[in-house]
């Protein structure tokens, strides 16, 4: 197994101006700790959804919306603020836990074990 980064690869979650609106556009980070949110897709994407239409966005502005990836446009800046700070609430400690696990995975014992042997046989065979 290879050892995990040292930082988790948090999902990017940019608010910009577009004229007078606001977007927010957000995307995951091809890392292993990721895959969670392929994982528990289900449940996140309804959050995403849901916060969505609580704060109001019109459907028509929105393209992609998931836990993994998405963009909304045209929303006042209070709005843009507001969707990003709710994005990174649910995704960051979600993809930051995951890796979280990974690490302490790779530190236990057997899996050390396990990683060496690999790293001795690829070594053998040079």
């Amino acid at each position: 197994m290879k050892a995990p980064a040292q930082r988790p690869a948090l999902p990017k979650i940019e608010v910009t101006k577009e004229g007078r609106y606001w977007r927010v556009d957000w995307d995951y980070q091809e890392a292993p700790e990721s895959r969670v949110l392929f994982d528990k897709a289900e449940f996140l994407d309804g959050y995403v959804c849901g916060v969505l239409a609580t704060l109001g966005v019109s459907a028509g502005e929105i393209c992609r919306p998931s836990a993994r990836a998405g963009t909304a446009k045209k929303m006042s800046e209070e709005t843009a603020l507001k969707l990003a700070e709710l994005l990174k609430k649910l995704l960051h400690p979600v993809v930051e836990d995951q890796h979280r696990r990974l690490v302490n995975e790779a530190n236990l014992p057997h899996a050390k074990l396990l990683a060496e042997s690999k790293e001795v046989k690829s070594s053998g065979d040079r």
